[in-house]
């Protein structure tokens, strides 16, 4: 059998270890973005709640218009 060259064993070390750190950065990328996504889901839900009006209200107000 071929002997490996010593410099075989760190390189592949080496591309493990900037694997395993790749897959964890973008782990953490993608749950931040998830984070952001929610937020912006969640402010989007706040205006909408916070414009819709009942259809009692809505129908004073249409009333009040038409009065005037």
């Amino acid at each position: 059998m071929e002997e490996m060259s010593a410099t075989i064993v760190p390189l592949g070390s080496l591309a493990l270890l900037f694997a395993v750190i790749s897959v964890l950065v973008f782990l953490r990328k993608a749950s931040i973005a998830r984070q952001a996504d929610a937020s912006i889901k969640n402010r989007i839900e706040a205006k909408r709640n916070e414009k819709s009006e009942t259809l009692e209200e809505q129908k004073k107000r249409l009333e009040l218009l038409l009065k005037k």
